[in-house]
């Protein structure tokens, strides 16, 4: 045990030594803004970060002290002090590790307590440096708010036209081909606004588009508000068609892939009034995709096609099942609503009311046997 303890200590003193040295001047002083900022001592904050940063050995460790210093300006209300602070960080270091974050932050801090037009100006350009940032996307999506508040749905399209064409060719460009599309279907013009939408679903494809699958969701609403509901399955079809299986640790799902599995088989059975086809469709969601919270609406839901099309066994089967796989599902207590073999739930748990309403309202609505 002793030798082992030995051992520890030894790699514990290998590792320190491989390890950078910050310097004990920069350490005291950072740390000492760090406790000031806690403790809502900002200005305090910002004198002990200005330290640090003429302690700082490395340019990383310099660059984070000066974003901090302007950072603490600005949570104190000192906004031209932290303009200041942000520009002379960009002055220093203007390809350095937080060289983009001031640069948004700069835009942010102009817009908001200084020239907004400048700002505005400042918040494309830095959208336009630095697109891979994780503060473009969100920026486009503000520049695109602005531009509406300003002059509506003419002027967001304008702006892409316009100003905003500086961002083609770069990793925010699908934002703009979408912001354009939602644009045009604010406008009402709904054609147009699906062709933008398939387009950019095409331009910026699965896996590297970020906006694929919302494109073809709003492509498949508008279809169907246009009267094309085989059309609307298809772009929900081709949003499902690159979905991967995970063997692994992780998962590729995405948010729209079961909400779009539980829409095709609702336009099968609503629109297009093909039970068979719906129940195929909502047996798919129950049993590829595992992870879904719609997998026990999608047995309820087939349940309840199964009965009105008379199949009692598999109306009963699937209750059955609802039953053994989701036991605290809210349809649990609901299965003698479809299954007249199924027995109440014991503890006196019943059916919620208008989820039994919805049954009969079905029952009162379906054909009479003497028609």
């Amino acid at each position: 045990m002793r030798g082992r303890g030995l051992a520890k200590v030894a790699l514990a003193l290998v590792l320190s030594a491989c390890g950078p040295s910050l310097g004990d001047a920069y350490e005291r002083s950072f740390a000492a803004g760090r406790r000031a900022h806690h403790a809502g001592r900002y200005e305090e904050a910002a004198r002990a970060y200005e330290q640090a940063a003429r302690d700082a050995k490395r340019v990383k460790d310099r660059d984070e002290a000066l974003f901090l210093v302007a950072r603490m300006h600005d949570k104190r209300g000192a906004h031209v002090e932290a303009k200041a602070a942000l520009a002379r960080l960009a002055s220093v270091s203007p390809d350095g590790p937080r060289a983009a974050r001031a640069a948004f932050e700069q835009a942010h801090l102009e817009i908001e307590h200084g020239d907004a037009e400048r700002g505005w100006t400042m918040l494309l350009e830095a959208t336009r440096k630095y697109p891979r940032n994780g503060l473009a996307r969100p920026s486009v999506k503000r520049m695109i708010a602005h531009q509406q508040e300003r002059g509506g749905d003419e002027a967001v399209l304008a702006w892409i036209k316009g100003p905003g064409r500086v961002l083609r060719g770069t990793e925010v460009e699908e934002n703009l081909d979408y912001e354009g599309a939602l644009a045009l279907e604010r406008m009402g013009k709904l054609v147009e606004a699906r062709d933008a939408l398939l387009t950019c679903a095409r331009a910026h494809p699965y896996p590297f588009g970020s906006l694929t699958d919302d494109a073809l969701w709003r492509a498949s609403l508008i279809e169907e508000q246009l009267g094309n509901d085989q059309a609307a399955i298809a772009h929900l079809r081709a949003l499902l068609a690159v979905r991967e299986s995970s063997h692994m640790t992780g998962s590729y799902e995405r948010p729209r892939y079961s909400p779009a599995q539980m829409r095709i088989a609702e336009l099968y059975r609503d629109k297009l009034h093909d039970h068979a086809t719906a129940r195929r469709e909502l047996h798919k969601l129950y049993a590829n995709h595992p992870s879904s919270i719609l997998r026990d609406d999608a047995l309820w839901a087939e349940a309840r096609l199964a009965k009105e099309d008379g199949d009692k066994s598999d109306a009963c089967s699937l209750a059955e099942l609802l039953r053994r796989e989701f036991p605290e599902s809210r349809y649990a207590a609901c299965a003698p609503l479809v299954c007249d073999e199924a027995k109440p739930l014991p503890g006196g748990k019943t059916c919620a009311d208008y989820i039994a309403r919805e049954v009969r309202g079905d029952e009162e609505d379906a054909p009479s046997d003497d028609h």
